[in-house]
């Protein structure tokens, strides 16, 4: 059904077509305004989720319920987004209805699917791909905000990268090249890096968050 490559990147094969994914700055600014960017980061990861139980079983069930709806929207998003070409009958068709509840129609891969996709796009395109042990001793600050201009910027200005190749950057793809050309003690050099510091942490702690509601979706 998929292959996913290890910059983010992504195929989807169904139904006789070969459909491309890629989590791009480009890709990742359609979802949105900045702040936009972030709270669907949070919601496809189910960092919406409410933090205790409701006693009230009937509520926490109309509460379960909306959030998985907002979930399974934003998620479609995230995959469509990524894509050259209208997805409906690939991923289906997703709303929320007035009544808070999940609006359905099946494409031709599972939901489990495009929740996976959209993680995988969405962190990609964010946060990139770094071994968590990386962010031990940042001290950034949460932002509440993605701007990819920012990523797109410093990739033109210290990469050496047209602004068009530089928006089909990922993330991940991002953080290997600026890697690769600053090492550790060369990045204080590089007047956007608390920015990029930032905006890492905020995506750290938003899968932190995940992981604690991971038994909730």
């Amino acid at each position: 059904m998929q292959a996913i490559t290890d910059i983010g990147q992504a195929v989807i094969r169904a139904g006789g077509r070969e459909i491309f994914l890629n989590p791009s700055f480009l890709a990742i600014s359609r979802l949105g305004s900045p702040e936009e960017i972030v709270e669907i980061f949070v919601t496809v990861h189910a960092g919406h989720y409410p933090q205790h139980r409701i006693s009230d079983k009937a509520v926490m069930k109309g509460v379960l319920a909306h959030c998985f709806a907002e979930m399974a929207v934003a998620a479609a998003a995230v995959v469509q987004a990524c894509a050259g070409e209208k997805l409906k009958d690939v991923i289906g068709s997703f709303a929320v209805t007035s009544k808070g509840k999940l609006s359905y129609r099946p494409g031709a891969i599972p939901f489990s699917d495009v929740l996976e996709l959209a993680r995988h796009l969405i962190r990609h395109g964010v946060m990139g791909d770094q071994p968590p042990e990386e962010f031990a001793e940042k001290k950034g600050e949460y932002s509440s905000r993605f701007d990819a201009r920012s990523f797109v910027y410093t990739a033109v200005a210290h990469l050496g990268m047209s602004e068009a190749d530089a928006w089909n950057m990922t993330m991940t793809s991002f953080r290997a090249a600026m890697n690769a050309k600053y090492p550790p003690k060369e990045k204080a050099k590089i007047p956007t890096q608390k920015k990029y510091d930032e905006a890492m942490d905020w995506a750290e702690k938003m899968l932190a968050r995940d992981a604690q509601r991971n038994g909730l979706h």
